[in-house]
């Protein structure tokens, strides 16, 4: 179970870091790192492997990763209102 808990970290991780480094067309590029995200769960489908318990370890290892460089390396969501809106008021 640990190999997809960091899968998801490396996937959560190359994704928002994709997206640090070409931001700009938003549209595009948002597009290619939501794929990246979620190219474990696909390659779990597509092999025949997916079940909840391996989809929710990656989840688990994928999403705080990818929220904390979204938060405080790109800073987009702050620039948009996600903070206020999920009340972290505690970031900067």
């Amino acid at each position: 179970m640990m190999r997809y808990v960091l899968s998801g970290i490396g996937a959560g991780a190359a994704s928002a870091f994709y997206l640090y480094f070409t931001y700009h067309p938003l549209l595009v590029h948002g597009a290619v790192h939501a794929a990246i995200f979620a190219a474990g769960i696909i390659a779990m489908l597509v092999t025949g492997t997916l079940t909840a318990k391996k989809a929710g370890a990656y989840v688990a290892g994928a999403l705080p990763v990818h929220l904390a460089i979204h938060f405080l390396v790109i800073r987009d969501l702050q620039l948009i209102g996600v903070s206020q809106f999920l009340n972290f008021s505690s970031l900067p």
